[in-house]
């Protein structure tokens, strides 16, 4: 599958920049399903119609802004994995193979206790797979980057995971995983799952979603230890700018 472009570059204005994405024609378009972008019917009705003007795919990435599926407010934890949940139905309706979706934060050092943030994000995420296989849409867990209290920042977390019974794919964001110098490490232990791909660069020091090459991420290594084009995979860019010279630039690596 072609490299394609997330919604991150209009966040907020997607449905008054559709304009973009008519003109550049991605082949798959990863649509940010929150805030001002949350889809509803008319803008899925929208996005289907691009469909027969070309061949784009969609995936849809699951609210972030406010939510903790890991919560210990039941309430929070509850309306999380709903909102989570209602995308899933989105992603549906687009006819979108996968949903892309963020695990629950734990608390900052010495309050709470984390094991206990570990379960309740456990039980949110069965919930949200178990939906999502009802729909038929694949669920994504994203890694998270570090300097962050969000869980699955290693191929450790996602390997307890599965040795504790849950069961869902990953969507490897390429620049989070080199924030904290793992990039190898999820290669080399979770290929085999990895279904999608974030890509932006960054220095190693924080999640800066930079354009693609302009930080130190090894795609070279990248390019070797994984089949790009068997997966989907979107530039994520800060601009509209940013994600056109990315997706020239990613397309250039991985075709050569």
């Amino acid at each position: 599958m072609p490299i394609g472009i997330s919604t991150l570059c209009t966040f907020g204005e997607t449905f008054t920049k559709i304009g973009f994405y008519r003109e550049s024609t991605p082949p798959v378009i990863e649509v940010i399903d929150d805030w001002a972008d949350r889809l509803d019917g008319s803008r899925i009705r929208l996005l289907l119609d691009l469909t027969s003007v070309w061949d784009v795919l969609y995936t849809i990435h699951a609210p972030i802004i406010d939510l903790n599926i890991a919560s210990a407010n039941e309430r929070l934890k509850r309306l999380s994995a709903l909102l989570v949940k209602e995308s899933i139905d989105h992603a549906h309706a687009l006819g979108a193979p996968l949903v892309v979706v963020h695990p629950g934060s734990f608390p900052p050092d010495g309050r709470g206790n984390p094991e206990a943030h570990w379960r309740l994000n456990s039980e949110s995420l069965s919930e949200i797979c178990e939906h999502a296989a009802k729909e038929g849409v694949e669920v994504c867990i994203e890694n998270m980057p570090a300097g962050t209290r969000l869980f699955f920042q290693t191929p450790q977390d996602f390997l307890r995971a599965s040795e504790e019974g849950l069961d869902f794919e990953i969507a490897l964001d390429v620049g989070h995983a080199n924030t904290k110098g793992l990039l190898n490490e999820f290669l080399a232990q979770l290929r085999g799952r990895i279904r999608h791909l974030h890509l932006h660069d960054n220095k190693g020091d924080r999640d800066a979603h930079l354009p693609f090459g302009r930080g130190t991420i090894d795609w070279k290594l990248l390019k070797r230890e994984i089949d790009i084009h068997s997966l989907t995979a979107v530039v994520e860019a800060n601009t509209i700018p940013e994600a056109l010279e990315s997706i020239a630039a990613a397309r250039q690596v991985f075709s050569s």
